[in-house]
């Protein structure tokens, strides 16, 4: 429900006389109208990334399907019609972008994962241009894991270091003589919370309260602070450490503004002033006002007559979302601020007609499904489908982020919220009181209202994208503008051709471009005249920063339990060996390759055996495999033990219960590891599959190019650390000719590498047989960005392929790299050629085109062919419902057995949203 001015009588609760009344209704309209002024100013907008699963593996292709909202009901946005969506690495680096088309606040697309992607922790970003004025913070930002959740030294428990502690009291201040909620929260040096046990005592050292942290670090007690005194808090790490962390002072005057959010259907309302403020200002006005998303939902004056006052106010009146509550002074001055999470049941109801509870590989599954709203009423809307066999995958459904997560709760949000999804995955009493101190910790903020009161609300720095535009400038030789030149911009490959005239300043722009990623334009600039020497620079794309990553917000937490406590066992090792000199008993393993130090067996510290393959290749599946195939394991009630410890179990170095096993057939092993535990670690199983390990990969045929060896043409710079030109071959770009892809011209020129259909570089000398980067200008890219470099750009192409040309990069290059060095000519965040020719080819960051999933299809009892292993079963962005609410999906089972999860999630045209989750077994 939302307030207008004239509704506004209506949610007034105290007023006393006709002339006060009107005296609010001063204050209460002034400041709505401000409010509006300023929201339909700069409305919000946010994205949501509906994704095909959680994790993925190097070689994977990410899809996704974008929701787009805006405004003060979350419907799907006008506002924007560009989205960029970026892949960013643990360095905060952006490795890969798309730039998607929006059309009636929807789009999808996919990410390819280079094969090379370095295992680990990442996050996708995804946001418009018009975001941008409310901040990075408020961009989707869901952090996922690539090549399974390797477990690193530097995510373990930190032991030494004391935690960031903050108290947070409700309202915003303490105030003497006020009984207040105190929240606070505790988050170690790696950005994650730690759970604590603590006491509050006053100067004199009495005991005032106590507390324990409920959930992720977070917790709440009451303080009732009084005049002369102060508070600190003795807080108990969970390595038994005592610190002490002051509170923060108590005002002597003020107001407090508390919600109760226990109840279902209404929240308690209560406003406090202590004595002083009281005294000094009985029978004054107060306000109170309740908005969110550019809308207010509730306003309220009231008198002074008393020091307490309560109210009952319905949450039906409220939206589900975060909602502010802002107490104003007489004077109109926001004196306290409360947000609270408002759980109604207004969202997305999605029902499945049937939902076969097992089933087999490649069965066929058809699926009936209605959407109706909150009244029960059939909507059409927009959804998108997942199908994943969650048993392969690696999933904790509390990190993952989902539609309700991310729009109602993380958008509005600064900063990182640990698993944001725990508060909406099966809810109870509890999940929602502690959702409630999170709004009093990580919800906690300063009031924004300068602005709005003093209608001085600041102009949009940037515009919303409608559409892609492309600008620049052309200049004469010596750098004067060329005012009124013609400028024309064409794509042979789409087959557009576009004009446009320069201002007085030389400035050009196209707008309304609707060419795509893979197109190579070419801009051609002529004089008023005619004249075509002339130099053109165009302007490159400015993005946002990636903000500076805590340790939180790259981790990806797949099980509470890490496989490794480091800094435990190195203790506990130290002491062991300094009491008891105690060695390490000798491992005679047989193997035809040793284990190399990692960060499984802690860098070599502990012992481990290589299982022969062989054992296993018998079993039905690695679940049997593991109880029944490996030498010194045994299964006693369901569970692993190895060294009467039990036993962990990890694949591609995701933690996988014992059930989750029979999703992998032994054919997929490539070895298996079997580590030692300690007193502190426990013993752990660990297969690395063949499509982990890169050996399950075409390779392709070498081609022996033979051919004397030329002088080394000389290359005076390159980013190539070895030095310009110390290289296995060195190609000058005058060697480039007629290219319409580069990678084309590079067929046969360069010795010992291959081109993938794509023009990924492939490493085929000495049987590397791997794919390799490209680095253009000192920037690492994956090799299927090859095709994207201009041929005349070019200047020298480097390439590294040997051992000792490649160690230098370390396992960062894989397969090598080829070390491109792009001609002179660019000035500040401008391109153009080295040679002003009025003419320059330039490489346009189009819209996406995203691609087809692949789903296939089997006939009833089909079981030959090449086995069916993938984790990602089927993906639908595009599914609409009719009018009657109804739409149908079908797809085909893969061959890996184990637990299939569908997700539904959508939106309808009211800007409701849902989501539905189903589980089904394969066997």
């Amino acid at each position: 429900m939302k307030i207008t001015i004239a509704s506004l009588f209506a949610v007034m609760l105290f007023t006393t006389s006709s002339v006060f009344a009107q005296q609010d209704t001063s204050f209460l309209i002034k400041t709505l109208n401000s409010y509006k002024k300023t929201a339909d100013a700069a409305p919000v907008e946010k994205v949501y990334l509906h994704l095909d699963k959680p994790n993925y593996l190097p070689g994977d292709t990410l899809w996704f399907k974008a929701y787009v909202v805006a405004g003060k009901t979350n419907q799907l946005s006008d506002i924007s019609g560009v989205l960029y969506t970026e892949l960013i690495n643990a360095s905060d680096s952006v490795i890969s972008r798309v730039v998607s088309e929006i059309n009636s606040g929807i789009t999808w697309g996919d990410l390819t994962l280079s094969s090379n992607l370095k295992r680990g922790s990442y996050h996708i970003r995804a946001y418009t241009n018009w975001m941008r004025n409310a901040g990075a913070d408020f961009f989707y930002d869901q952090p996922l894991s690539i090549g399974g959740n390797l477990f690193d030294e530097s995510s373990a428990k930190t032991t030494e270091l004391t935690p960031d502690v903050q108290f947070m009291p409700e309202g915003g201040d303490l105030v003497n003589g006020l009984r207040a909620k105190v929240a606070f929260k505790v988050v170690n040096q790696k950005g994650l919370s730690e759970n604590v046990t603590g006491s509050i005592v006053d100067n004199n050292n009495n005991t005032v309260a106590e507390f324990t942290t409920l959930h992720a670090g977070m917790g709440i007690f009451a303080l009732l602070p009084e005049s002369g005194k102060t508070y600190t808090a003795n807080i108990k790490l969970s390595t038994g450490r005592i610190v002490s962390v002051a509170l923060p002072k108590a005002k002597e005057t003020g107001y407090s503004l508390q919600i109760n959010n226990s109840h279902n259907d209404s929240l308690g309302i209560k406003i406090s002033a202590n004595n002083q403020l009281f005294k000094a200002k009985q029978n004054s006005a107060f306000y109170l006002i309740a908005q969110n998303g550019g809308e207010v939902y509730y306003a309220t004056a009231g008198k002074l007559v008393g020091a307490v006052f309560t109210a009952s106010v319905k949450k039906s009146r409220f939206p589900s979302g975060i909602m502010a509550f802002t107490l104003f002074d007489d004077t109109g001055q926001p004196v306290n601020e409360r947000i609270a999470f408002i759980a109604n049941d207004d969202t997305l109801k999605i029902a499945a007609d049937t939902i076969v509870k097992t089933t087999a590989p490649r069965d066929k599954i058809k699926l009936n499904l209605t959407v109706k709203n909150e009244d029960g009423e059939r909507v059409a809307g927009s959804f998108s489908v997942a199908v994943i066999n969650q048993s392969r995958v690696g999933v904790d459904e509390d990190a993952e982020g989902s539609i309700f997560s991310h729009l109602l709760l993380k958008s509005d949000l600064k900063g990182y919220i640990e698993k944001q999804n725990y508060y909406f995955n099966r809810q109870t009493p509890a999940k929602r009181a502690e959702l409630d101190v999170l709004m009093l910790t990580q919800g906690y903020r300063k009031f924004q209202w300068q602005q709005t009161l003093g209608n001085s609300a600041a102009k949009p720095v940037y515009t919303a994208d409608q559409y892609l535009s492309l600008e620049g400038v052309v200049k004469t030789l010596s750098g004067d503008a060329v005012p009124n030149g013609k400028v024309t911009l064409s794509s042979t490959k789409e087959n557009f051709v576009k004009d446009t005239v320069t201002n007085i300043t030389g400035n050009f722009r196209f707008d309304k471009l609707s060419l795509t990623d893979t197109a190579k334009i070419a801009l051609q600039a002529r004089k008023e005249k005619g004249g075509k020497n002339v130099a053109i620079f165009v302007k490159q794309p400015s993005y946002p920063t990636v903000l500076k990553s805590t340790g939180a917000a790259t981790a990806v937490s797949l099980n509470s339990n890490s496989l490794f406590n480091t800094d435990e066992y190195k203790e506990k090792l130290k002491a062991d060996s300094l009491k008891y000199h105690a060695t390490l008993q000798q491992v005679t393993i047989t193997a035809k390759k040793l284990a190399k130090p990692d960060v499984f067996n802690l860098h070599g510290v502990l012992p481990e055996r290589i299982v022969d393959v062989t054992r296993i290749r018998g079993q039905n599946s690695l679940q049997d495999a593991a109880r029944w195939a490996i030498p010194g394991v045994f299964s006693v009630s369901g569970r692993l033990l190895y060294e009467n410890l039990p036993l962990a179990v990890s694949v591609n170095g995701l933690r996988m219960d014992v059930t989750d096993l029979a999703a992998y057939d032994p054919q997929e092993v490539e070895n298996i590891r079997l580590i030692s535990g300690s007193n502190a670690t426990a013993p752990l199983l660990l297969f690395i599959t063949k499509r982990y390990a890169g050996t399950d990969t075409t390779v392709l045929k070498e081609v022996t190019v033979k051919s004397s060896r030329s002088k080394v043409p000389q290359v005076t710079r390159s980013s190539n650390l070895h030095g310009a030109g110390n290289a296995d071959q060195v190609l000058m770009g005058d060697k480039l000719v007629g290219c319409v892809n580069i990678a084309d011209c590079l067929r046969g020129k360069l010795f010992g590498i291959t081109f993938k259909p794509d023009g990924t570089p492939v490493n085929t000398s000495r049987g590397i047989n791997r794919d390799m980067v490209i680095i253009v200008d000192g920037i690492q890219l994956p090799g299927s960005e090859l095709n994207n470099v201009v041929a005349d750009n070019v200047l020298s192409i480097e390439t590294l392929i040997t051992g000792g040309a490649r160690s230098i990069y370390g396992s960062n290059i894989g397969g090598g790299a080829l070390i491109i060095t792009n001609k002179i000519g660019s000035e500040a965040k401008f391109v153009t050629s080295d040679v002003a020719k009025g003419i320059i080819a330039y490489p346009f960051k189009g819209y996406h085109v995203a691609r087809t999933y692949y789903a296939p299809k089997y006939t009833a009892g089909q079981s030959a062919g090449a086995p069916d292993l993938r984790s990602g079963i089927y993906w639908k962005p595009d599914v609409l419902s009719d009018s009657n609410g109804a739409f149908s999906i079908d797809y085909f089972n893969g061959d890996t057995k184990g637990t299939y999860r569908i997700v539904v999630e959508g939106i309808d045209g009211n800007g409701q949203i849902g989501r539905q989750t189903y589980y089904y077994t394969v066997k």
